[in-house]
């Protein structure tokens, strides 16, 4: 299976076009946003009917919380009692 290469968080993020997530800033700050677009090495994403723009740079870690979201996108399959993710085999 060809997975797919990422170079930062964007490139993920790209991916979870539509989702809340939840990102963790080098500033020490949270932010629940839903992805609207990544263009070029800025998220766009929306909190509370607002718009914010965030440098990749600044993201050090994204929470997604649904383990199907992943799945789907990522191509992974889980066991819900036991928390195991496992790729998929084509």
């Amino acid at each position: 299976m060809d997975r797919p290469r990422f170079e930062n968080l964007c490139d993920i993020l790209k991916r979870l076009k539509g989702e809340q997530v939840l990102l963790l800033l080098d500033s020490g700050d949270r932010e629940k946003v839903k992805v609207v677009a990544v263009i070029d090495d800025v998220l766009v994403a929306t909190v509370d009917r607002k718009f914010i723009f965030v440098d990749c740079e600044c993201i050090c870690a994204v929470i997604a919380d649904c383990l199907d979201v992943i799945a789907k996108q990522f191509d992974l399959t889980y066991e819900d009692g036991n928390a195991v993710v496992e790729e998929t085999e084509e």
